[in-house]
């Protein structure tokens, strides 16, 4: 049995305590499935094998009864934390966020990480808002979605990107998948948004709207090449990405994801990323 240092970090499961010289362990919480732990690991080492800009698995210990992951100490602060400390810059590390997200893009395929579409029906199966015929429907659309085969991080936004001085690296890896590059930058796309009605973001706290503006359409126009689909798969794949992300329960106002998903997953043929890529006036929600 391992003891963790002092609190580095605390998320929504898992906390992060200082664990010797240049370590630090990531602590699932007790809601957390006993093999996320191990899941993660593997799929941390994997994406760093092929260049990825992610932390070094150490170890895999006992911390309180529960696997916990090793890391190498990452020294620097969140993009999040400077974008609080620094809001006039909130458009270039927009930008500097779609470049980390082209990194994992490019990176290649680990065989470690399993398929994006696999892991979004087994979220949309859980989805507690829907009826079984809304649920049918989702699956539905993402069945008739194009593949894609790259690397996907599945949750990468600034607090999920720590500074180094050696460049930033992307953390928390459980969401890597393999899939369709759309898929990965609308998951950021939606962590990031301004939503009129959301007041707090619990992935990046002390948020200030305009701020959040400046740095979604900042990281939405960097990213245009990759989202630039015909409307009608773009409102889909709004929709998919959306009900999924409602699975996970982890926002505090969910509105914005199921007017999403009414948008293009209901027979609607409206995305607030296409408004925003044409240069006209998005609807947040």
């Amino acid at each position: 049995m391992s003891r963790p240092g002092q609190l580095v970090a605390a998320g929504r499961t898992s906390d992060v305590y200082a664990f010797g010289p240049g370590a630090v362990v990531k602590v699932p919480r007790p809601s957390v499935p006993a093999h996320w732990a191990a899941d993660e690991a593997e799929f941390t080492a994997a994406v760093r094998d092929l260049g990825a800009p992610a932390p070094a698995v150490l170890d895999v210990v006992q911390v309180q009864s529960r696997d916990a992951i090793v890391f190498e100490r990452v020294r620097g602060p969140s993009m999040w934390e400077l974008i609080l400390d620094g809001p006039q810059k909130a458009a270039a590390f927009g930008k500097e966020l779609a470049d980390v997200h082209r990194r994992i893009l490019r990176a290649g395929l680990p065989v470690a990480v399993s398929g994006l579409v696999g892991r979004m029906q087994r979220k949309i199966i859980e989805i507690k808002q829907f009826s079984e015929a809304e649920r049918n429907r989702a699956l539905h659309i993402l069945e008739g979605l194009p593949r894609g085969a790259a690397l996907l991080h599945g949750d990468l936004h600034p607090g999920n990107v720590l500074m180094s001085p050696a460049g930033p690296v992307a953390i928390d890896w459980f969401d890597a998948a393999i899939g369709h590059p759309v898929a990965d930058v609308v998951r950021s796309s939606l962590l990031i948004r301004p939503f009129e009605s959301v007041v707090d973001r619990p992935h990046m706290p002390r948020v200030a709207r305009p701020v959040l503006r400046e740095l979604h359409e900042s990281y939405v126009s960097a990213m245009h090449d990759v989202l630039s689909l015909p409307r009608d798969e773009l409102c889909q794949w709004e929709a998919v990405v959306a009900a999924s992300r409602l699975a996970e329960e982890a926002e505090t106002d969910e509105s914005p994801l199921l007017a999403l998903w009414q948008a293009g997953g209901e027979g609607g043929d409206a995305s607030s990323l296409e408004a925003l890529l044409a240069g006209g006036v998005s609807r947040w929600g």
